[in-house]
């Protein structure tokens, strides 16, 4: 997997890069421009096969990559081989099934559909759930054995990842692999479940149209930009690249 290049955006994609058709299309015209010095990576909750789909149908360009499943699975592109020095990295401590068994009844939890599972991602709907009440799940699966990357977003959307797992660390395992120093790697994000990827010491940018939960993400290489969606994303390449 070894790459040299210059430069690597990871992205979100629902409400970052995707919302705004005019702006998308902004984007995949500067990124048609750039691609030899450019690497570009997804980084969503949804699966590698529904990333397939947004590509094919919309002005979205075609990724090097694509870390699905909230960071649980990376993805060469288009093909989808599974990267599987990142799936050896999942800890004796993960077990999906003992998860839905031990919230089974959970007042306020509801096991999303099938289609929203995955290997090594198990998620509920849970209308705004509190600190106590997460940590106290947090202390119910250690108790388990289950040793687990709780993520929040939405006010609605809970997983569960194996622990180490999440949008941050396959974005600094995914550098690594290509050879692209933390300073040249760019993220950018509107939801909860982004918030790993600006833990990772990467540049990064919150979008204008950013949920509450992470337009508290404060730093000195976060920039919290005043436009929304790809258009919000093209000012923090600009900001950070002086382009």
């Amino acid at each position: 997997m070894t790459r040299l290049q210059k430069h690597m955006l990871a992205s979100d994609l629902d409400g970052t890069l995707l919302g705004d058709a005019s702006a998308l299309a902004g984007f995949a015209h500067w990124t048609a421009a750039n691609r030899d010095s450019l690497s570009l990576v997804y980084v969503t909750g949804r699966s590698f096969e529904s990333v397939v789909e947004v590509v094919d149908e919309s002005p979205l360009p075609e990724p090097d990559a694509v870390i699905a499943a909230v960071g649980t699975s990376i993805h060469h592109y288009p093909g989808g081989e599974v990267v599987e020095e990142w799936r050896n990295r999942v800890n004796d401590r993960w077990n999906a099934q003992a998860i839905r068994r031990l919230l089974r009844g959970q007042e306020g939890l509801k096991l999303q559909e099938e289609e929203f599972q995955s290997e090594f991602k198990v998620s509920y709907y849970a209308e705004n759930v509190d600190s106590p009440k997460l940590g106290s799940i947090d202390r119910r699966l250690r108790s388990a054995g289950i040793d687990t990357e709780i993520i929040y977003s939405s006010g609605r959307d809970l997983d569960f990842l194996p622990a180490g797992m999440n949008k941050g660390s396959a974005v600094a395992f995914l550098a690594d692999c290509w050879g692209i120093r933390q300073e040249n790697v760019l993220v950018s994000g509107n939801k909860g479940n982004d918030r790993a990827l600006f833990e990772q010491g990467f540049a990064g940018v919150v979008v204008a149209n950013a949920e509450p939960e992470l337009k508290v993400v404060r730093g000195a290489k976060i920039h919290h930009a005043a436009f929304a969606c790809a258009a919000g994303v093209m000012e923090g390449i600009r900001y950070f690249w002086e382009l």
